[in-house]
């Protein structure tokens, strides 16, 4: 008999009253690190430098908005202009040659061994087992791997999606498990473990649906917080809550036993 999402969830929020600090500060770091590398990512890539070009052009027409604003001829006239004004994104970046992209992509891969680490702290702790900040470096120790999976499991869900929306959701949701197999299987290839992780998944996706889905008002939350305060608060103990029932759910697949603990003589 396996376990419900609401039970699920209370062994979660069991593990995080017994290490609430330890659990929230890796969360925070992890956090944090996913921000710095969407960040440089960005920024080599060109994105942010055409987001800032296109709001230098509107803000240099702020004071002729203003003024056109009880004429609505005028300011179509002048949101004309300004569309024509915009640079085309393909011309923008193709200006700017091919290393800052490819430099861009290679530090978007390396959030696929980070991200493997904080599952493989995640798991630890849903086993009820010490972690600290350094396990996020354990992904790095099969990083083609955990990237294989990552870009594999990407193209299957985006081929899925083309056709319609549940394809490439029941494709994610197969394969959701993946980088947990790797983790307890560190000698299996990345398509072993998404086969593995499809066979475990057989019979069990709308018990992962159910359980993502009954963190939708956490989540609109964590996003309302983050839109007015600009730090992602509520996501640091969120994104461990979410992550540690996940492995419930995944442990029960597994039908996972505790090591025997030693008896210790006197």
């Amino acid at each position: 008999m396996y376990s419900d999402s609401r039970e699920l969830k209370l062994g979660a929020k069991a593990r995080l009253r017994q290490r609430m600090l330890p659990i929230l500060l890796v969360a925070a770091v992890y956090i944090l690190a996913g921000y710095l590398i969407n960040y440089f990512a960005s920024e080599l890539s060109g994105a942010n430098a055409y987001v800032r070009a296109v709001n230098e052009l509107v803000n240099s027409y702020a004071g002729q908005l203003q003024d056109a604003l009880d004429d609505p001829a005028q300011l179509q006239a002048i949101l004309n202009q300004i569309y024509a004004s915009v640079p085309s994104a393909m011309e923008f970046f193709a200006g700017r040659g091919l290393a800052g992209p490819l430099l861009s992509v290679l530090v978007t891969l390396i959030s696929l061994p980070l991200a493997a680490g904080y599952t493989h702290h995640i798991l630890f702790e849903s086993r009820k087992k010490d972690t600290s900040v350094g396990f996020l470096m354990h992904g790095f120790k099969m990083t083609f791997k955990t990237i294989a999976i990552g870009l594999l499991t990407g193209l299957a869900v985006a081929v899925g999606s083309i056709f319609l929306v549940i394809p490439g959701l029941i494709l994610s949701l197969m394969f959701s498990l993946s980088v947990m197999v790797l983790l307890d299987n560190p000698d299996k290839g990345a398509v072993a473990c998404m086969k593995e992780s499809a066979r475990l998944m057989s019979g069990h996706k709308w018990r992962l649906f159910k359980l993502y889905f009954s963190f939708i008002l956490w989540s609109i939350a964590a996003n309302l917080v983050s839109s007015l305060l600009g730090v992602p608060l509520l996501n640091i103990y969120l994104t461990p809550y979410v992550n540690l029932s996940v492995a419930n759910f995944y442990n029960e697949l597994i039908h996972y036993q505790p090591e025997p603990v030693e008896p210790i003589e006197f």
